[in-house]
Formats: structure tokens, C-alpha cells, sequence
């Protein structure tokens, strides 16, 4: 009696522990696939963890590259991030369910990420975004890369981001200053010695910037310019894909189907 007793309450604490864990909560959502040099991963609420080959990457997981490294990921659907050096990924959302994709966000501090996007199911709306302070990628299937410059000054907005689109549309969200005239502020006017006043670095109020929506193709690509206050879109800039990390994605993408 008294060792069945003993089972009950072993079963009841086992139970409790088990309520109390969020569903999911250490539910991977992605692996390492290909290390070169050194990266880390810092759970929500924990110590940073050293990545190696097969480690396991959860939502909420911050992923640091560190100098002359690089990182390649696949997650859950197939879908595949690369991280250059010095680059710092926050993963804010990812769900999936078995090997299909509900809906996934990232946030690019700064650094440079790739993605091969895969498609999700006909009907579905399943997202797959990259945030960056200036600008949002959101995509449902194509391969696309993204660059957010360090900022100047230590807590400062990155001052620019670049999208480049090789394969499939991506919808970038820019973040720019509004015109004089649609609410922004005036230029500085010359002082009586012809001089302008030009203010120290600060951040734009909400009053300020707006949202401006593009459509990129193929061989496409966007500038975001925080300073400048603008976004410039043009032809796809090879020699900034074909850099040492542009080398990397080459090396480790994904092969076409047939």
C-alpha cells in the first residue's frame, strides 16, 4: 500500500512539472547544418550556449556568428538561414506544425542573413519576415538576402538596410523620413554667416517617418538609408552577392529540383 501510495505521488509531481512547462517550450525548430568558426545561441531566459554541427535552435534563441564565421541553419519546413560574421539573430516567432510552416519572424540586429524561403501550401498564409530596425522582408517562398549596417553609436538604430532578392518577389516594408510638406520637418534654414545648424545623432520621432511598401523582383534590390531619410531601389548589386558571405551561400545552398 504504502509503495503504491509512493507511485501516485511520484506521478502527481511529475504531472505538476509537466502543467507548469509551456506546450513546445523546448521544441527545436531548426538545426545547425554547417558551422565555420564559432557562433552561439542565448535562449529567452539563459546562459549563451557554443553552436556546433546538429545543435538544436528553439524560438526566442538570440544567434550570434562570431568573427570570420559563418552559420547555416534549416529549419523544420526545409526553409534555410545563413548568418555571416559579426551577425546577431533574434528568432521572435516560428511555429510549425511536423514539417509545414505556420509562420516565422526574425530580427537582424545587425550583420548579414540569407534565406531560402520554401513555399508554403497552396492557400495557406503562413509568413516568413526579417525585421531589421529600417525595414521589414516578407516573403512566402524565394530566396532573398539582407544586410543591417552596425550602428555608429552604441544603442543607436542601425542606420542602413539592404535587400537583395536573386530568386521570387519579396514585399519590403521601408522605414523613411516623411517629405516636407506631408508632416516632416523643414530643412534647416543658413544662419546670417551662411551657416546650417545640423543637430547631433537622435532618434525619429513616430510623427516623422512612414511606412513605404516595394515590391521587389528578381535581381532586384533596396536600399534603406536611415540618415538620408530615403530608399533607393535599382539593379542587384553583384559584387556586394559575391562577397566572402555571398561565396558562403554559394557554396552551401541549397540544390535546385530538377
Amino acid at each position: 500500500m504504502t509503495r503504491q501510495r509512493g507511485g501516485w505521488l511520484h506521478f502527481a509531481r511529475y504531472f505538476l512539472l509537466a502543467a507548469l512547462i509551456p506546450s513546445g517550450a523546448f521544441a527545436a525548430i531548426g538545426r545547425v547544418e554547417v558551422l565555420e568558426g564559432t557562433a552561439s545561441r542565448a535562449p529567452e531566459q539563459g546562459a549563451a550556449q557554443s553552436l556546433r554541427v546538429g545543435s538544436d535552435i528553439e524560438v526566442r534563441d538570440t544567434l550570434e556568428v562570431g568573427a570570420a564565421s559563418n552559420l547555416k541553419l534549416v529549419l523544420n519546413d526545409g526553409s534555410v538561414l545563413m548568418l555571416a560574421e559579426r551577425s546577431r539573430l533574434f528568432i521572435s516567432d516560428a511555429d510549425f506544425e511536423g514539417q509545414e510552416r505556420k509562420g516565422f519572424v526574425a530580427r537582424l540586429g545587425l550583420g548579414k542573413v540569407w534565406a531560402s524561403v520554401k513555399k508554403a501550401l497552396a492557400g495557406s498564409s503562413a509568413r516568413f519576415e526579417v525585421e531589421t530596425d529600417r525595414a521589414v522582408a516578407g516573403v512566402r517562398g524565394t530566396m532573398f538576402r539582407v544586410d543591417a549596417a552596425a550602428p555608429t553609436v552604441a544603442g543607436a538604430l542601425s542606420p542602413s538596410t539592404l535587400v537583395q532578392v536573386s530568386e521570387g518577389q519579396v514585399q519590403v516594408s521601408a522605414r523613411v523620413r516623411k517629405a516636407a510638406g506631408k508632416g516632416g520637418a523643414a530643412p534647416p534654414k543658413p544662419g546670417p554667416s551662411g551657416r546650417v545648424q545640423v543637430d547631433g545623432p537622435r532618434e525619429v520621432s513616430l510623427e516623422e517617418w512612414e511606412q513605404v511598401f516595394i515590391q521587389l523582383q528578381k535581381d532586384r534590390q533596396v536600399r534603406v538609408d536611415g540618415d538620408l531619410g530615403k530608399a533607393t531601389v535599382g539593379a542587384l548589386d553583384h559584387k556586394v552577392a559575391n562577397d566572402a558571405f555571398g561565396q558562403f551561400v554559394k557554396r552551401n545552398q541549397p540544390a535546385k529540383a530538377p
